[in-house]
Order: C-alpha cells, then sequence, then structure tokens
C-alpha cells in the first residue's frame, strides 16, 4: 500500500508540473468553459485520459521505439501543427462572425457532452511534445512504476490523470466563474488570446516537423 501511495503521489505531482504548463489542452479547456461551464474541465480530461490510457497500453505491448521514430515524430508534428493552425484560425473567425451573442452562453442550446470530449483527444494527439513525453520520461515512470506489478501501473495512471482533473477542473471553473460577472469584453479577448496562441502552437508545430530529419 504505501508502494502504491509513492508512486500516486510521485506520478501526480510529475503530472500536475506538467499541466501547468500551457498548451493545446488548457486551451481547449478555456474554450469549452465558456459553453459547458464548470464541468467543460472534467470532460476534456476525459478525452485526454482516453488517450493516455491508449499511449500506455501501446508502451506496455512494447511500441516505445515507435514512439520516438523520426518519421513518426515528423508526421505527428506537421499534422498536428496543422490541426492547431485550423482549430486556432476558426476560433478567431467564429468570434468575428458571431459578434455579442457569442458570450450569451444561457442562450445557446444545450452542448453535447462529446464534443469536449473529443477536442480532449484530438488537441492531445495533435501535440507532438506529448509523443515525445510519453516515448521518454512516461516510458521511463511505466517502467519504473511496472516494479509493482499492474497495481503499480495503475498507481501511476491514475496520480496522472489526477493531477490533469484537478487543474483543468480548477482552469473551468474560474473562467466560468468570470463568465458569470462579465460575459462580454473579457470572454472575446481569451477567446481571442486562446485562438492566437493555437495558432502560434501551430506553426512551432510544423516548424519543429520540419525540422526533423527522417
Amino acid at each position: 500500500m504505501l508502494g502504491f501511495l509513492a508512486v500516486f503521489w510521485m506520478s501526480f505531482l510529475i503530472g500536475f508540473s506538467g499541466a501547468l504548463v500551457p498548451g493545446p489542452v488548457l486551451t481547449a479547456t478555456i474554450k469549452e468553459a465558456g459553453r459547458q461551464g464548470t464541468r467543460a474541465g472534467p470532460l476534456v480530461v476525459l478525452g485526454h485520459g482516453i488517450a493516455e490510457i491508449g499511449i500506455t497500453v501501446a508502451l506496455i505491448l512494447g511500441l516505445s521505439s515507435f514512439l520516438t521514430d523520426l518519421t513518426v515524430r515528423r508526421t505527428v508534428a506537421m499534422v498536428g501543427g496543422g490541426f492547431l493552425g485550423w482549430m486556432g484560425l476558426s476560433m478567431l473567425y467564429r468570434l468575428k462572425s458571431a459578434g455579442p451573442d457569442l458570450t450569451q452562453r444561457n442562450q445557446q442550446p444545450p452542448q453535447k457532452h462529446t464534443a469536449p470530449i473529443l477536442l480532449g483527444i484530438s488537441t492531445t494527439l495533435s501535440n507532438p511534445y506529448w509523443f515525445g513525453w510519453w516515448g521518454t520520461i512516461g516510458a521511463t515512470l511505466l517502467v519504473a512504476s511496472s516494479s509493482l506489478g499492474y497495481m503499480g501501473i495503475v498507481a501511476f495512471m491514475t496520480g496522472h490523470i489526477s493531477s490533469d482533473l484537478a487543474w483543468y477542473t480548477i482552469v473551468s471553473y474560474v473562467v466560468s466563474l468570470g463568465l458569470s460577472y462579465n460575459r462580454g469584453t473579457w470572454y472575446k479577448v481569451t477567446f481571442a488570446i486562446c485562438g492566437g496562441f493555437l495558432i502560434a502552437a501551430g506553426v512551432v508545430f510544423f516548424r519543429y516537423g520540419m525540422s526533423l530529419n527522417a
């Protein structure tokens, strides 16, 4: 039990420090919080967690070398960069075309829960650094936790996903709280910043992919 808790908290703290770094998943959470409120965080993390469980299974099956292959990383970086750039541009276009009604969340029809879940998956898989992290640091931590058997792996994944859940729930709550006080300029500025960030991230990812020699 002591070993389980040690792996859990180690994974939680490492994962939390990573979650604090701004990235596509954070931007997706802020974006969806304008539609879904506080529940956006857990729903985006659910999608993110599905991707993380999938890559964990892949590593257990011995695919770590595949994740660090230059051709794979180049493809993911370029395709993912293009996807993030498109997503950012669509956010800025929607901001301009929607006008003041963009922030009237209560007047919009209920949003499907699947939207932020799929967004969590897509923004995760479009990030080449996520693959790089799991192919190196993640694989190392997975091997270390597996010394306790499958319970060690469960502790590792539980701690890792719990850190994301805690942080992005806080983020979506704060964003939702801010919207309840100011649904106009504040949300539009935040929405525009997120769109710009995704475009910048897309350019960085695409250039990173171009720099890799397959």
